[in-house]
């Protein structure tokens, strides 16, 4: 799926760009829910994958048995990928407020190697609430947080900054970048007159354990299974 210089890539780096990663056809049919759901309002709006209830909400979340998602995590993480998260992320016309700086391993830590893809839904300029990325954030650890009170309530936001961010160039439906667990990422407000429309799916190594407790997720099943419970409907 991935070739052996974008692999490169993403282990100096932290993070790559792939260009049409999704299908055409397999964004349509998330958009067609997906524009369905969102509300009036100006606030960021999320819809997020339930492991209690796996099939719930299928059309939203198919992403995370789509097979060329999965291929791609299993590349970088050298394993049978687990599904960690998943969640709808739309901001808006002229809303939101963006996230700051954080690290995915601060809100909860994994050990033994997990990745978030951010999948565009939609065309995303670079005023519409895109990424910014911190380059080679990822190989200094899980850093200090704290708990953010004003812009993203609930949301960490991270006591370091990195020094060389770069912002996202302008995205493509299917297009998606992926990133380390540790890599710090961030995003603004949506100051466009559409609304931003993108798909955060995450994945963890199949022997990726919580720091926490040292133990595997039991309900974190893997990719392979998901696709088989779909296959079933």
């Amino acid at each position: 799926m991935l070739t052996e210089e974008q692999i490169a890539h993403f282990y100096r780096e932290g993070y790559i760009l792939v260009r049409g990663l999704v299908e055409p056809e397999a964004i349509a049919s998330v958009m067609a829910h997906a524009q369905s759901r969102t509300r009036e309002g100006d606030k960021w709006q999320a819809t997020i994958f339930d492991h209690d209830n796996p099939t719930k909400d299928a059309e939203i979340h198919q992403l995370l048995w789509n097979p060329r998602v999965i291929a791609a995590a299993g590349d970088l993480l050298g394993t049978p990928p687990r599904v960690y998260f998943g969640m709808l992320a739309v901001v808006p016309a002229g809303g939101g407020q963006g996230l700051p700086w954080h690290q995915d391993n601060q809100y909860t830590q994994l050990l033994g190697g997990a990745l978030n893809i951010f999948i565009a839904l939609s065309a995303i300029t670079p005023d519409m609430a895109t990424l910014w990325i911190g380059p080679r954030t990822h190989r200094m650890g899980t850093q200090l947080s704290e708990a953010n009170t004003t812009t993203a309530p609930g949301h960490r936001e991270s006591l370091y900054e990195p020094e060389e961010p770069i912002q996202l160039p302008a995205l493509q439906p299917g297009d998606a970048c992926i990133f380390d667990r540790n890599t710090l990422h961030r995003s603004l407000k949506n100051t466009t007159d559409q609304h931003r429309f993108a798909y955060a799916a995450q994945f963890q190594a199949q022997h990726a354990r919580l720091a926490e407790t040292g133990e595997i997720d039991p309900k974190r099943m893997l990719a392979s299974e998901l696709v088989a419970l779909h296959a079933q409907d």
